[in-house]
């Protein structure tokens, strides 16, 4: 099954409905297989007092409360609704990650076919059991999580018989985050664990950690995506523009088709090189018909259109019934035992 890349809109579009199908055109142009948003209510999400985290306070107004800045990037009902319905004319597949089990419900309502869950909300007890419930995929964001806290929530899931519907993606809760933070073959220690589908939430800068990712393994990777990093908002800053997304789209790919299915066979394009780079048994020097062939009277040269000097051990012993020129092969038929 090819890798799925999802471009992370998240709250990039500002609040813009026009924006933000503005950026589900461009998703699509770069390669993306699907969009994702965030659904949310502000008053339902933060306390008024809910201070900012240390990046938002970089990337959007510092004298603005946590609440105040997500009001400013809530997504009415309507506008999920004008947006799926143009994803779905555009050909790319909608979702949103919910934040309540109201907002699951909404997005269920929809007809969403995947849900995305935040690293921050593993905790949702509640948001879980009705995800579980619906049987629909759910994507699910490790960042911050311990090992103990993943196995308890997937309980909830695996009672619901809904387990082999997770797919689990190594996440950093840091944005952007530092490679050497990353651990992508945590992504290992996840499946072998939990015999689940893995992928890689990235929010590092650049291509190479998703390259890792799909090579390690990964059926999804997510990557957040804007129009311009310098628009404001708290999370333009550390996602990438068209022009990168589709350099990960492209490398991806790549990285994919390279990957293959394991089993080991002479490529197509390897047949020429095979028969010219190969070496076959030669005279070592001029011989003459009679000769009782020894190691001295072999070599090996190429092409490799002759005997295989594998087989050398076959000819030793055996007698020459026609002259050979120094470098001239050796065929089968030109000795007898």
């Amino acid at each position: 099954m090819s890798i799925r890349i999802i471009a992370e809109i998240g709250v990039n579009h500002n609040g813009s409905v026009d924006l933000a199908k503005e950026m589900v055109i461009h998703a699509k142009e770069s390669g993306a297989n699907m969009v994702k948003f965030q659904t949310f209510s502000a008053d339902s999400l933060a306390a008024i007092s809910t201070p900012k985290v240390p990046y938002q306070l970089r990337t959007s107004d510092p004298g603005e409360s946590h609440h105040a800045m997500l009001k400013k990037l809530e997504l009415s009902k309507e506008a999920h609704i004008e947006l799926k319905a143009f994803c779905d004319r555009l050909g790319i597949e909608f979702f949103s990650t919910p934040y309540s089990r109201v907002d699951a419900e909404f997005l269920n309502d929809l007809g969403v076919s995947t849900f995305k869950v935040a690293s921050a909300d593993i905790i949702d007890r509640k948001l879980h059991e009705f995800i579980a419930g619906t049987g629909k995929e759910c994507l699910l964001s490790v960042g911050m999580a311990t090992m103990e806290e993943i196995a308890a929530t997937l309980e909830l899931y695996e009672y619901r018989n809904a387990k082999k519907r997770v797919i689990l993606l190594t996440c950093v809760s840091a944005y952007p985050a530092d490679p050497s933070d990353v651990n992508i073959r945590v992504m290992e220690t996840l499946r072998e664990q939990f015999g689940c589908l893995v992928g890689f939430s990235d929010h590092t800068r650049g291509v190479e950690c998703a390259i890792a990712a799909a090579a390690l393994g990964a059926c999804v990777i997510e990557k957040h995506f804007t129009l311009d990093k310098t628009m404001p908002g708290p999370d333009h800053a550390a996602s990438s523009t068209p022009e990168e997304f589709a350099v990960l789209v492209n490398a991806v790919r790549t990285v994919e088709q390279a990957l293959g299915d394991g089993i080991k066979r002479i490529c197509r394009s390897e047949e020429e090189m095979r028969a010219l780079s190969r070496k076959s048994i030669v005279a070592a020097r001029d011989l003459p018909v009679g000769c009782a062939l020894t190691d001295r009277d072999i070599t090996f040269r190429r092409p490799g259109s002759g005997i295989s000097p594998m087989q050398y051990p076959e000819l030793l012993g055996r007698t020459l019934m026609v002259v050979k020129k120094e470098g001239e092969q050796i065929t089968w038929e030109d000795v007898q035992d």
